[in-house]
């Protein structure tokens, strides 16, 4: 590791449960084989961040650095990286937060470890603001979209387009999922709040659900369908409420356009029994995806998760791809809003707080770091 780089760092640690603090001094991660390091100069807040420290993921994070989007500098490339990252590049990324594992791992920091099969050069058009937005909740929709539910890709899109509900349209995940979509051929039908309506549309949502009252809701739902069929929903919220209101429109697709198991997909960022919502209409099957798993590496959260070269293996073509979108101005970030309630990383301990309050919508907190 080059003299220049420093042999300690600040980060954002998780001391007890629910109990994230600012360390001056760290050891600053090892330069692994595989893995980059790299300078912050922009971090973004997802709700896993809150999530992880305060043990709701499961297992013990006491020790770990907290944090998953980043943008930053290369100051070190490892060994053995093939993708072409070059010391000096502009890259955002998405890290391994509260990594019971590796716990050096973790974006808020000033320097960080980089997995690059999850990273891309910032495209000169694009501020490290902006670029810090992308990583976590990009790497989210692959999953779901094309890895979990195998929807057509922006590469080939559907040329007759199919109806796709997903649930949290105004989430920062939602509104990236809200483009895929649409670049994928689909009719995309999102639940949010009418506030952000206009918005979700600028972006390629084709109808805006209010969610607040259910039944209403699934009756607009029903009215916008006209006949045609539901068969994929992805639920960005993934509570029991939102994953039976999610069956219920699935349910709305006539037996003409969708019969026998499986021929109603259902996929959530979190764990909920499928049986309730077959119960529901014995047609949904589906799953969950977790963006931790990517990394193809051993991990601990609420349970062991072996190392999955089948994730890693798809998230380095899903990532060769969107480079793409991104660098052709395919793919827009969320709105951002920067340094809300103060900056660094003094700042970011404030935004956790907005985020677990439910205080953010339609946009995504992002702090920008001094160095």
């Amino acid at each position: 590791m080059s003299s220049s780089i420093p042999s300690t760092t600040r980060a954002l640690v998780v001391r007890s449960k629910g109990e994230i603090v600012l360390e001056q001094a760290v050891p600053t991660p090892k330069l692994r084989d595989d893995y980059l390091l790299v300078r912050t100069t922009a971090v973004a807040l997802n709700p896993t961040d809150w999530k992880t420290a305060d043990f709701l993921i499961g297992g013990d994070p006491s020790g770990t650095r907290v944090g998953c989007d980043y943008a930053g500098v290369v100051v070190a490339v490892g060994s053995k990286v093939t993708q072409p990252f070059k010391v000096g590049d502009r890259i955002a990324g998405g890290a391994h937060g509260s990594n019971q594992v590796q716990k050096e791992d973790g974006a808020f920091a000033d320097y960080i470890a980089a997995k690059p099969d999850l990273a891309f050069k910032i495209p000169d058009f694009m501020s490290d603001e902006d670029a810090a937005s992308l990583p976590l909740g990009t790497t989210t929709v692959g999953q779901g979209f094309y890895q979990g539910l195998k929807l057509a890709t922006p590469e080939n899109p559907l040329k007759t387009p199919e109806n796709i509900l997903i649930y949290g349209g105004a989430t920062a995940t939602g509104i990236l999922g809200i483009q895929f979509a649409k670049l994928s051929g689909y009719r995309v039908l999102v639940t949010a709040s009418p506030k952000n309506a206009e918005y979700l549309k600028s972006l390629g949502a084709d109808e805006v659900i209010d969610y607040h009252d259910t039944d209403a809701a699934l009756a607009n739902i029903k009215t916008a369908l006209n006949g045609g069929a539901l068969r994929y929903a992805w639920d960005c919220i993934s509570y029991v409420e939102t994953a039976q209101f999610c069956a219920k429109a699935l349910a709305l697709t006539p037996a003409s356009l969708a019969e026998g198991p499986g021929s109603l997909q259902y996929y959530q960022l979190l764990f909920n029994p499928f049986e309730p919502l077959k119960e529901i209409d014995p047609r949904i099957d589906g799953g969950m995806t977790l963006y931790y798993t990517a990394f193809g590496e051993y991990f601990e959260k609420w349970m062991p998760f072996e190392a999955s070269s089948t994730d890693l293996q798809f998230a380095r073509q899903f990532w060769e791809s969107t480079r793409k979108l991104i660098n052709d101005g395919k793919l827009k970030p969320a709105r951002t809003y920067v340094n809300r309630g103060g900056a660094d990383l003094e700042g970011v301990l404030v935004g956790l707080k907005e985020l677990k309050g439910d205080k953010v919508s339609g946009g995504k907190l992002v702090y920008t770091i001094k160095q």
